[in-house]
């Protein structure tokens, strides 16, 4: 079971979308060529905006959701996790877990307990014969529940614009990483940095991503086609739906899918990167 973390410490930065894509557009690339594609969604994100947009609710308490599997006593955490499970609107393929608001209770709570961040990765193990990929998107900061969301993943992938700040901030996420594959000593690998909401007619924009391939560490994990900023996506938010579905032919979905094939055949031929 593969399991792709979606990270980035910094808000709005298209995390949630690219996670949400990501889920729903492996399940139509996988299943187009044959190959297993049953798919689970887990939010850990108090804001619950992968939940809401692929099951069409954000008010799920926390009896009903991911805070319960993430407090259950160890031995007990999988059977709660597999009890918790929903199916998406999207697609019958696509299962979720959903986040919910009283997740930031549960970040602070978990302050009592320093096995914390093996928790999910744990829990997911009573579901690795029924989901062939999980993806995992995370809180826009480096909490507790960002770090177990990692703890859980074998790829991580961080969008990222190309503009000056943003770029600033993603060495400290690189280090993160870094530090969670040494503490916990699991094979975590930075698979990819996808450039998001990209505008080509910006030149600032397009001498970062410049800047970004001709680099010796960051031009070989850059994915090679950036995410459009493109109207479809918010238009596709609107209507609950995945890019895939509101409009397929958009420029937004045609590049998601192209790096949704990239992620795969990083994952399935692994190169030199980390």
């Amino acid at each position: 079971m593969h399991s792709v973390c979606l990270t980035n410490n910094k808000g709005g930065v298209g995390k949630t979308t690219t996670a949400v894509n990501l889920a729903h557009g492996l399940v139509i690339l996988l299943r187009h060529n044959n190959l297993p594609h049953r798919v689970l969604l887990v939010d850990t994100d108090s804001q619950a905006h992968a939940t809401l947009l692929t099951t069409g609710r954000r008010d799920w308490d926390r009896s009903e959701s991911l805070g319960e599997v993430l407090l259950s006593r160890p031995e007990h955490a999988g059977a709660v996790l597999q009890r918790l499970i929903v199916p998406s609107q999207w697609d019958a393929d696509l299962h979720v877990i959903p986040g919910s608001p009283t997740l930031d209770g549960v970040n602070v709570r978990l302050t009592e307990d320093h096995g914390f961040a093996v928790r999910l990765r744990h829990a997911l193990r009573s579901v690795a014969d029924q989901y062939d990929w999980v993806v995992i998107d995370t809180m826009p900061s480096f909490s507790r529940l960002t770090t177990m969301a990692m703890v859980a993943a074998t790829d991580i992938v961080i969008p990222v614009e190309m503009r000056f700040l943003e770029t600033i901030g993603l060495q400290a996420i690189v280090e993160k990483i870094a530090e969670v594959r040494q503490t916990w000593e699991i094979p975590l690998r930075l698979t990819g940095v996808l450039p998001v909401k990209y505008d080509q007619r910006v030149n600032l924009e397009r001498e970062s991503l410049e800047l970004y391939t001709a680099h010796s560490f960051y031009g070989p994990r850059l994915f090679t086609t950036p995410i459009p900023s493109n109207v479809a996506v918010s238009y596709a938010h609107d209507a609950y739906e995945s890019i895939f579905v509101y409009d397929d032919r958009s420029n937004a979905a045609r590049a998601y899918m192209t790096f949704i094939k990239e992620l795969v055949q990083r994952i399935f031929s692994p190169g030199e990167t980390d």
